[in-house]
């Protein structure tokens, strides 16, 4: 008879974790390869006599600017009046283009403190959010400790290479100190849906009002159409009908592991019958994204975004809402680091093919944006010391069972019937 070790049990799943880590960053690096190509270090120059090629510029005094002069190192003086017209330039195009360089140290500081305040209250709205949808399935949290698993979540989501590295640590913690831990485990996953419910929200509006003009070209309007389908299918997963009509409970006993699917699908139905705190927990949500948007928005100012060479009869905080929305949306898809590439992709379709900036500015954007994010997420380092240890390396990966622990407290009668019918 073969006996098989816990370690050869865990092979397969180290294997495709490390292969999943290694697509990441495979992806991460063909994003950096692309974007090498045209965001730039050092500050550039574009002429009338030859607008489409860049010239690097040196140094500049008043009216004359010192630029490079082929490949020798030489130079030449030009005066300002020698620079490009603006109906010279296509879109992400500039007479005078800054580099990565001059961007970060130029940077409007007003424009970027008003970014960092914009985004504080954002996890304290997601730790309400937090509370509010475990007290559904009657799951005492106090909000301190949810603030803190929310910190502790939002750094680890950071620290890690993957984007699930929070909810693991969120769902371990929840798991282990309530009883109903199946259903804690599927709030911590719905708490995230209602995340991206909350973007399909936006993205809907904003693809509506935007929708005779040509920001959101072709794949704004396939998300458009995608959202529609979202929706649809939600109402779908709520109908009673539907569900009686297909058999949808006999087809959940047909499944492996059906007594686990069954909880995790009344825990979600159950929304149906607690309206208000569903409500509640999607308007903090959308508050939260506004104001993520607002930062963003705050953030493009501080580096110099503030005008389009193509749409100047739309206003920038629709274009960035636009990006925000679908790029957040898309960096959800776990193929890469942060959604590094992904977001990226959509702020340069949506902010340099619009002619708001430059390829350089957008990279600036997403970067000096997830700088922010980063530094409201480092009180989650503390979190350990103050009552949330970080789970051992086998906790993270197998969350606790539904059996009590021994010094889990015992449920009484009227809990175990709320169980059976959570």
């Amino acid at each position: 008879m073969n006996h098989t070790s816990p370690d050869d049990n865990r092979k397969p799943s180290r294997t495709r974790k490390y292969l999943s880590l290694l697509l990441k960053f495979a992806f991460c690096a063909g994003a950096v390869w692309y974007l090498s190509d045209k965001v730039t270090y050092y500050d550039y120059v574009r002429l009338k006599d030859a607008p489409e090629l860049p010239v690097r510029l040196i140094s500049e005094t008043g009216n004359e600017l010192i630029v490079a002069d082929g490949p020798d190192g030489a130079t030449r003086c030009v005066s300002r009046d020698e620079l490009a017209r603006p109906d010279q330039l296509t879109s992400g195009q500039r007479d005078v283009e800054r580099g990565i360089r001059s961007l970060a140290v130029a940077v409007d500081w007003t424009w970027a403190t008003l970014a960092f305040l914009t985004l504080g209250p954002v996890t304290f709205l997601i730790a309400w959010r937090l509370q509010c949808l475990l007290a559904t399935q009657e799951i005492g949290l106090s909000y301190r400790d949810a603030l803190l698993l929310t910190f502790a979540g939002n750094f680890f989501n950071f620290a890690m290479p993957g984007t699930t590295g929070g909810d693991i640590y969120k769902a371990y913690h929840i798991a282990r100190i309530t009883h109903k831990r199946t259903e804690g485990i599927t709030v911590v996953l719905l708490d995230r849906v209602i995340g991206l419910v909350s973007f399909l929200l936006l993205a809907a509006g904003t693809i509506l009002a935007l929708w005779r003009t040509d920001l959101i070209g072709f794949y704004g309007r396939w998300v458009g159409y995608l959202t529609i389908a979202f929706f649809l299918c939600f109402g779908l997963f709520f109908s009673h009908r539907l569900r009686r009509l297909i058999r949808y409970d006999d087809l959940l006993k047909r499944l492996p592991l059906a007594d686990k699917i069954k909880r995790i699908d009344d825990t979600t139905f159950s929304f149906r019958y607690h309206r208000k705190p569903a409500a509640l927990s999607l308007l903090y949500t959308v508050v939260s994204h506004f104001l993520v948007v607002t930062a963003m928005y705050f953030t493009a100012r501080g580096l110099g975004i503030d005008k389009s060479t193509l749409h100047e009869e739309i206003h920038l905080y629709w274009a960035i809402l636009l990006a925000s929305v679908v790029g957040f949306l898309l960096a959800a898809v776990p193929i890469s680091i942060q959604g590094f590439g992904l977001l990226e992709a959509v702020f340069y379709k949506v902010l340099v093919d619009g002619g708001w900036s430059t390829p350089s500015q957008m990279l600036a954007l997403t970067l000096g944006f997830r700088l922010i994010q980063i530094t409201w997420s480092l009180p989650g380092i503390v979190v350990p010391w103050l009552g949330f240890a970080k789970p051992a390396t086998s906790g993270a990966t197998a969350l606790p069972s539904d059996t009590p622990a021994p010094d889990d407290p015992v449920p009484t009668k009227q809990t175990s019937h709320n169980t059976r019918h959570a």
